[in-house]
């Protein structure tokens, strides 16, 4: 439904891409659909509070924001942020070599940026980091690490052609060869990735967060490792994992397609996963069903490089909906704004800004 809304045209005249008054029709067609359904949760099953937010969708962010760049150039006026309008992250990241050296990744063009002994580093033309081991040499086993900030995201091939991408605030560490002469494939996570992992039955993939193992042969999965979670999450799109909690008191786990583990301080649980909002980061958007405010302004806050701070006590209201994560923090409050909750933006003493929940 949402794909057939933004691919039909709402009037004769109407273009797909720079109409801000379409932006508000398909707004408000969203919030009636939103709205309907929301009614109709509350007929079957009344003690369940849900708010169904009308988050912007995809295709309305970044029409808007389209709109108003292309006016500014055709007006040849610079565009003027206001005081809340705060920018997504980016594509961003920085490379710690084996010898110390750091390397701004957004600040390097594409190519060769680096050599570790019988491996080359280089940066394709989509900005993903590419690992190669040589045809000559033997590859070092010293270890690189690809570390974001909040506000930033990236993507790396690892030799073995593994895929990574790399949520804000996060880093992977890994051996720059991802040994190459031995029997497994070790990786150390802090925060979120998402892998999809090069098969080879005779290597297993293991993922290291401070709390568990996941040990693969080849699949995609997701592990949040966030420590302001309280928990690791491990989501399963293909294949299946082995989930072993750094805890000998729990037993290893496995996981099917569509299921993921959720890993306390003192116990592990196997659920059903939602894909949709698991993976979502990782496709560019945020997507939330039923998330509890401070669940969405973690993700905020990472994503936008700001503070949190409530000056009440914690909303109860839950949120559903979703937008883009290249939309500006003033799209994706409105969400806020819909379930009643106000707020402002400061300016704290360090200069970052602070989202302040009223």
């Amino acid at each position: 439904m949402r794909n057939l809304i933004i691919s039909t045209p709402l009037d004769d005249d109407d273009t797909l891409a720079t109409n801000p008054a379409r932006a508000e029709k398909l707004g408000d067609l969203y919030l009636g659909i939103k709205q309907h359904i929301f009614v109709e949760k509350q007929k079957q099953a009344v003690w369940k509070k849900v708010i169904a937010i009308a988050a912007i969708l995809l295709a309305i962010a970044t029409s808007a924001a389209y709109f108003l760049r292309s006016k500014d150039v055709l007006n040849n006026k610079p565009a003027i942020a206001s005081f809340d309008d705060v920018k997504p992250g980016k594509n961003a990241a920085t490379l710690t070599l084996s010898n110390g050296k750091q390397i701004i990744l957004s600040d390097q063009g594409i190519g060769e940026l680096a050599n570790e002994p019988g491996i080359s580093i280089s940066k394709n033309a989509n900005g993903v980091l590419v690992y190669k081991i040589e045809a000559s040499g033997e590859a070092t086993e010293k270890n690189n690490t690809l570390t974001t900030t909040q506000g930033e995201t990236y993507q790396v091939i690892l030799p073995d052609n593994s895929k990574v991408w790399l949520n804000a605030a996060s880093s992977l560490t890994y051996a720059a060869s991802l040994g190459s002469r031995y029997q497994t494939r070790t990786v150390k996570l802090s925060g979120e990735a998402y892998f999809e992992v090069a098969h080879d039955k005779t290597r297993p993939f293991i993922v290291k967060t401070t709390q568990q193992e996941v040990k693969v042969l080849g699949t995609h999965f997701n592990v949040n490792s966030y420590g302001d979670n309280g928990q690791t999450i491990t989501s399963l799109a293909e294949g299946s994992v082995q989930v072993q909690p750094a805890l000998h008191s729990l037993f290893a786990k496995i996981l099917k397609p569509g299921q993921k583990s959720v890993l306390g301080k003192s116990a592990i649980n196997i659920a059903a996963a939602n894909l949709e909002t698991d993976l979502a980061w990782k496709n560019g958007l945020f997507t939330f069903d039923e998330a509890t405010v401070p669940e969405v302004m973690q993700q905020i806050s990472r994503w936008y490089n700001i503070d949190v701070r409530y000056n009440t006590a914690i909303p109860n209201e839950r949120i559903s909906g979703g937008i883009s994560r290249q939309s500006d923090l003033k799209m994706v409050l409105k969400m806020l704004e819909l379930i009643k909750i106000n707020y402002k933006i400061e300016n704290n003493e360090k200069g970052r800004k602070t989202l302040v929940i009223l």
